[in-house]
């Protein structure tokens, strides 16, 4: 009777420490690097609801410069920054040490991650974390980027 006792206790105990590393929401830290205008008056991307995340200077040139000259946006109004200007961000920015978030007209609050989130917020099965970001509610005229510690452990969440 005694070890069906310890063995229902030890049982209780795993099951709760692996809920608890499923359910619990770790936070990763970042700081506001720059914020800078948008590329135009009527730029918009207030629908967007994740970010771009950015390992080096030729990500961030396809963020900020060609993505607007691919399918959806080759045909419309919409284009990014001029090449030059972002080219004069990348060189303030460094790639070394910190991998960085950019965001569009919404400051972030938090970004986290666990298991439960990953499952529930993101369709794709890579091994990086995805990043499950919370904005702040009021809309800005300013695209933010963030900056967080360089590493190969995390990623923006997929489609």
């Amino acid at each position: 009777m005694k070890n069906k006792v310890l063995i229902l206790i030890i049982v209780c105990f795993t099951v709760g420490l692996l809920c608890l590393y499923y359910f619990y929401q770790r936070k990763v830290s970042f700081e506001l690097a720059m914020e800078i205008p948008k590329p135009y008056l009527d730029f918009d991307r207030i629908d967007y609801v994740s970010f771009d995340y950015v390992e080096n200077k030729k990500r961030l040139m396809f963020y900020m410069v060609d993505y607007y000259k691919e399918e959806p946006y080759l045909k419309s109004e919409y284009s990014g920054y001029d090449s030059i200007f972002v080219e004069n961000i990348s060189k303030e920015l460094n790639f070394d040490k910190y991998n960085y978030i950019i965001t569009y007209q919404k400051q972030l609050k938090a970004l986290t991650y666990s298991p439960y989130l990953a499952k529930k917020e993101d369709f794709l099965s890579l091994p990086e974390k995805p990043l499950i970001p919370t904005f702040d509610t009021i809309i800005t005229d300013k695209v933010y980027i963030y900056r967080i510690r360089k590493n190969n452990k995390y990623r923006a969440p997929g489609p």
